[in-house]
């Protein structure tokens, strides 16, 4: 019975997580108290974004991580070509490189 409800309580959870995806973002000066909810709703996640550089590229990603540029999402991902490291961001929503 406590498994059950221990689950029920982790599905609830992660249900509620996935369906109410938001980002504080503090507008104003420091001191200012005043808060803005912002939804984001990528398109894509950091699996995909991997994938259109390396079929782009060629290079083995190292990593990925998620950031935000003017107020979409957008991930870095790291990659290794040819001896060099290069970082690429890709536009979640619009799934293009960006320059």
């Amino acid at each position: 019975m406590m498994r059950t409800r221990r689950l029920a309580l982790v599905f609830c959870t992660a249900v509620a997580l996935a369906l109410a995806p938001a980002v504080f973002a503090n507008h104003g000066g420091r001191g200012n108290s005043r808060n803005k909810l912002v939804q984001v709703a990528p398109e894509i996640g950091p699996d995909e974004a991997a994938a259109i550089v390396r079929s782009r590229t060629g290079g083995k990603v190292l990593s990925v991580r998620t950031t935000q540029r003017g107020g979409s999402v957008v991930y870095r991902v790291k990659v290794l070509k040819g001896g060099y490291v290069r970082i690429y961001r890709v536009d979640a929503r619009s799934e293009s490189i960006l320059e």
